[in-house]
């Protein structure tokens, strides 16, 4: 990974935390905003998740905007409210989401942002904001998503974003399983990126089967068998102190391998 500003690429982690956002000092370190991974190139900004993290969207310019959403648990989808571009009269802002439990996108949203638990929908804000159908491969300026249906209660989309032969995966709230593994490690193949979630200690997931989250142990599984060049866990568990992560990331660490930091920017 280069820190060139020309790169194909950029990407800022806007929250890694999991579940609920937090805001406890011991935490400050990895962060506190849930999922939320702003990927850039030239013309395109596209978030993956909306969790918390998307309030503190930095300065994107005149980027076209993409929200891709894996799934609709209160913690992916907190940030929407709150975005900072809602409130730019003009702007066109483009959200998608597979259909789920017999739900479009936008009876899912709407579940969210309506009253009475929000005051008002996406048609009161002075933004143009549109919410899709996830349907993939889906093509956003020059960059080509496709997906995986994850293992996650209710249903889950990994992601892929490609441009100029660089990909990178987003396998957040991910449960392992002998059936399942192998399809990600196939779609995750020679990636220069993985995102891929790593709550639980592995006390911790033996524990919470059924729950719908993962090892940084079977992420590196996945590293290896699929032969991915870069990985960063993240879905901290709200829970997991700086230095339980510490902890869990110092005997791994390495120049490819980390724990994902609020804030953190990579370029491809």
């Amino acid at each position: 990974m280069s820190e060139m500003k020309d790169t194909t690429l950029k990407i800022t982690v806007l929250g890694a935390r999991g579940s609920v956002p937090t805001d406890a000092f011991e935490l400050r370190e990895f962060g506190g905003a849930t999922s939320c991974i702003l990927v850039e190139s030239d013309t395109q900004a596209v978030f993956l998740d909306a969790g918390s993290g998307l309030i503190d969207t930095p300065k994107i310019e005149d980027k076209e905007i993409t929200i891709l959403i894996t799934h609709p648990h209160f913690d992916h989808l907190i940030g929407l409210p709150f975005f900072p571009y809602n409130n730019v009269a003009g702007r066109n802002i483009n959200i998608y989401l597979a259909p789920r439990m017999g739900l479009s996108a936008t009876e899912q949203i709407d579940k969210l942002l309506s009253p009475p638990l929000w005051p008002c929908t996406f048609r009161d804000y002075p933004a143009s904001i549109k919410v899709h159908d996830l349907t993939l491969p889906l093509t956003i300026g020059d960059i080509t998503v496709t997906g995986m249906e994850g293992n996650h209660p209710g249903g889950c989309t990994v992601f892929k974003l490609t441009r100029d032969q660089v990909s990178l995966v987003y396998a957040t709230d991910y449960e392992d399983s002998a059936e399942k593994l192998p399809e990600l490690i196939d779609f995750a193949r020679e990636t220069d990126l993985l995102f891929y979630d790593a709550q639980y200690t592995q006390e911790e997931a033996v524990k919470n089967r059924g729950f719908g989250h993962s090892t940084l142990q079977t992420g590196l599984q996945i590293m290896e068998k699929g032969n991915i060049r870069n990985i960063r866990f993240v879905h901290h568990d709200p829970r997991h102190t700086d230095t339980m992560l510490y902890a869990m990331e110092a005997p791994v660490r390495n120049e490819r391998v980390a724990f994902a930091r609020q804030w953190e920017v990579i370029h491809l």
